[in-house]
């Protein structure tokens, strides 16, 4: 695991490109401070740096690495799991490896393969080829979309790294809003790829490929999400058993680390199942970690955290979280995340990742599971859907826009929907265009377009689905997951030199979630009912559990500092003048702050807005 980023047909003189490297790579300390390395190619002006956080081969896996004879080189961002059966097959074919790490396959792999071996990984990854002979630059995302990578085209050439910070102190491009990205992040508490919040810079999709040659320039998908609807009905414990046997394969193949491994665990199905395995394979007692609310009980997942680690016999610590630490925590917050994304309660993430990152390098989670096996509550909500044909929409249009209380507002926007595909994306949307425009300077350029048009699914991945479920999905998967809870759990863990690894998205765990039938993953009004049938292993107070988020307490009671350092963040902010229409916003923030008035999860995004622009922007 690390950071990587470069340059390739940079416009520079002599000594500049190692200098513009050496800036790029210092701006990622937190994600390798074991080491770091440089290459470089001349004749390309082009190079790669990398700074390491080592967990596996910690003497020789040091990066970039580079082939036998010296005109290919690697800077990966990541794991590969299935390495080691990759390893054997490249070696069976001559190929002579230099080091123990996982990510040398990659290398070997492109010698034989060139950018066709992607489809070959399964890992988590962000990755970049220089290949001399073919003077081509690749680069790469894992296909769940787990490690960010970002790039940007620029008169003075081109440039990409792990995180948005090493190219803005690269000194080729400045920080610039892009008006469409913030739009749409108001809209959806996130930015969907390629898109960022930064004028310039990119994201690279999750399963997709970039290839540069001098003069031309490639994309495309080496993995898309496809679902296979194709194989034969089994039964449910056949179904069940098989899922067993891969996430098991999986967690092993997570826990391969020449550093100790731990877990995070919340007291809910995927994190306990994920531990539960892990416990059972290491031949030490886990290390586990969770998040407690002692000001909130009725938030409090203690109990439940607590009866799983006394069962798997885990070293346990608990992470307190009080209202009061969010002042304190979101200047850094916002600054790991680096752009505005809500779609996860990050500073709860930070929090935990800090408590672990002072005793390891690597921990387990659960994520994933919701995506693949219908985890959401809102995927119930067939019956409003049922009523839509019958609902008069040019009337209910106009309500819908305006109405400020968040539940009913939903309810009366998926009514107007003008589609079901676009009802499904108002059950998901945080601010209206009405709300934008109440609460924004009307003179800013914020987009007036549609704000979700990001969201459309590839045709090959709608054409693949054989009903509303799978679609539905689909956008968590595809969108929400990637771009939104991976992309923050990515950078809040990494501001730690943490790294968290998801054996849900395992690929073998990915492929088998996409040939079930809808039914094993909702049934009755049950979510993931086929993980229901892998609790018999859990204590039964879990095991009875339903679905229950990861929330962000004082989104429901603000309480102590919150409410006057969200009053001096909005209204009281010398940095951002203008960001907002202060005699609209005002009475608003007032009443929701009171408690006269539902929209704290509103608030909270126009909060991180505004702590992003004083920090990228009027910084």
């Amino acid at each position: 695991m690390c950071g990587i980023a470069g340059v390739y047909q940079l416009e520079a003189q002599g000594a500049e490109l190692p200098l513009v490297l050496d800036r790029m790579s210092g701006a990622m300390i937190h994600r390798g401070p074991d080491e770091e390395g440089c290459w470089i190619v001349p004749e390309l002006r082009a190079g790669l740096a990398v700074r390491r956080l080592s967990i596996i081969d910690l003497v020789t896996g040091g990066q970039p690495l580079v082939n036998e004879d010296g005109s290919i080189a690697l800077a990966c961002n990541g794991e590969i799991y299935n390495y080691r059966t990759l390893r054997r097959e490249l070696e069976a074919r001559g190929h002579r490896f230099r080091s123990g790490s996982d990510c040398e396959v990659v290398l070997h792999l492109y010698e034989e393969h060139g950018p066709e071996c992607l489809n070959r990984l399964d890992g988590m990854f962000g990755l970049a080829i220089l290949d001399r002979r073919e003077q081509r630059l690749l680069l790469a995302r894992d296909p769940a979309g787990m490690k960010p990578l970002y790039y940007a085209n620029t008169p003075k050439g081109f440039l990409f790294a792990s995180e948005a910070k090493p190219l803005l102190i690269s000194k080729m491009i400045s920080a610039e809003p892009d008006w469409e990205g913030l739009n749409t992040f108001l809209a959806a508490e996130f930015v969907p790829a390629p898109r960022t919040c930064f004028r310039g810079i990119r994201r690279m999709r999750a399963g997709e490929f970039l290839s540069l040659t001098p003069g031309k320039e490639r994309s495309g998908k080496f993995w898309t999400m496809r679902f296979d609807n194709s194989g034969p009905r089994r039964s449910d414990e056949e179904y069940a058993g098989e899922l067993d046997r891969r996430l098991e394969q999986a967690v092993a193949s997570h826990l391969a680390a020449d550093v100790p491994v731990g877990a995070f665990i919340s007291g809910g199905w995927d994190s306990s199942l994920t531990a539960w395995f892990a416990s059972r394979l290491l031949s030490r007692p886990l290390k586990t970690f969770s998040i407690v609310f002692p000001e909130q009980p009725e938030e409090n997942e203690a109990k439940y955290s607590r009866l799983l680690a006394k069962h798997i016999g885990s070293e346990h610590q608990e992470v307190e979280f009080r209202t009061d630490q969010v002042p304190d925590l979101m200047r850094k917050v916002v600054e790991a995340v680096e752009e505005p994304c809500t779609a996860a309660p990050s500073p709860l993430l930070y929090q935990l990742s800090a408590a672990a990152g002072k005793e390891l390098k690597v921990v387990v989670s659960g994520e994933g599971s919701d995506e693949l096996f219908g985890g959401y509550p809102w995927l119930r909500g067939e019956w409003l859907y049922r009523v839509r044909p019958f609902v008069p929409r040019p009337l209910v249009r106009p309500l819908a826009d305006r109405v400020l209380d968040p539940r009913w507002g939903r309810f009366w926007r998926v009514l107007a929907a003008g589609s079901d595909r676009i009802a499904d994306m108002e059950w998901l949307r945080g601010y209206t265009q009405h709300q934008k425009r109440s609460l924004l300077n009307p003179d800013l350029p914020f987009a007036e377009g549609p704000d979700f048009e990001p969201f459309t699914l590839p045709p090959e991945t709608l054409e693949s689905c054989v009903d509303r479920q799978q679609e539905r999905l689909s956008q968590e998967f595809m969108r929400r997951l990637g771009d939104g809870l991976l992309l923050i759990n990515d950078k809040v863990s990494m501001a730690h030199s943490l790294e968290i690894r998801m054996p849900f998205l395992d690929r073998n765990v990915i492929e088998f979630a996409l040939s079930l039938p809808s039914s094993m993953k909702m049934r009755s009004g049950r979510e993931k009912y086929i993980l229901s049938k892998l609790t018999g292993r859990l204590p039964p107070e879990i095991a009875r559990r339903r679905k229950y988020g990861l929330h962000f307490p004082m989104l429901a009671t603000p309480s102590g500092r919150f409410p006057s350092f969200v009053r001096d963040t909005l209204l009281n902010s010398s940095r951002q003048p203008g960001l907002f229409h202060r005699a609209r916003l005002e009475p608003w923030l007032d009443d929701v702050l009171a408690g006269r008035r539902k929209g704290m999860r509103l608030l909270w995004i126009l909060t991180f807005l505004a702590i992003w622009w004083d920090g990228f922007m009027a910084g």
